[in-house]
């Protein structure tokens, strides 16, 4: 039994600190200032470079820091997927216009992922979603059919665009229901 209650302890103990761990956010100001800092015990870091290198360094982190990303995960269409080098590139764009030529507002991707040229569509968050797609896009390309799949995939998204997205849609909502009465 004080086996179970010294593992019980030493794993929330471990919680506690990884938790904690996450929770701190270290912010850099300066990152080179950073590394030329002297530290008992530490080396010393001397660096040579042109100051215009400190400068888009440092712009670049704050961008980075001022934008904010959700990752989640999803499902795509894979409409084609092939690794003939001469032909395979072109024939992606070829098929991607096709697709646009019928659906307009159709999100498509196109990736190279050695030696794979590959042609995905939508942005699904369901399964049933995509299946949905999957089943129109095999009924109006009969051709692509044999190809046409459904792959999960992790979409990457703005957060400032999912809020102006949510707040365009509740705003259109309120408008809706103002109109009715």
């Amino acid at each position: 039994m004080s086996r179970i209650k010294f593992v019980l302890t030493v794993l929330l103990t471990m919680l506690f600190f990884a938790a904690s761990a996450q929770s701190q956010k270290v912010k850099h100001e300066d990152i080179f200032k950073d590394l030329a800092k002297t530290k008992p015990g530490y080396g010393t870091v001397k660096l040579q470079q042109n100051p215009k290198v400190n400068l888009l360094v440092n712009r670049k982190i704050k961008e980075g820091e001022s934008k904010k990303y959700i990752t989640f995960s999803g499902y795509r269409i894979q409409v084609y997927m092939d690794n003939n080098q001469k032909k395979s590139k072109d024939e992606a764009y070829a098929r991607e216009k096709k697709l646009k030529e019928k659906y307009e507002n159709l999100t498509t991707y196109i990736s190279f992922s050695s030696p794979f040229w590959k042609l995905r569509v939508g942005d699904y968050r369901t399964h049933a979603d995509a299946l949905v797609m999957a089943k129109k896009l095999r009924e109006d390309f009969p051709e692509l059919s044999s190809e046409i799949l459904i792959v999960k995939d992790d979409e990457v998204r703005d957060i400032s665009l999912e809020a102006d997205a949510s707040a365009t849609a509740t705003t259109n909502k309120k408008e809706e229901n103002k109109s009715k009465k």
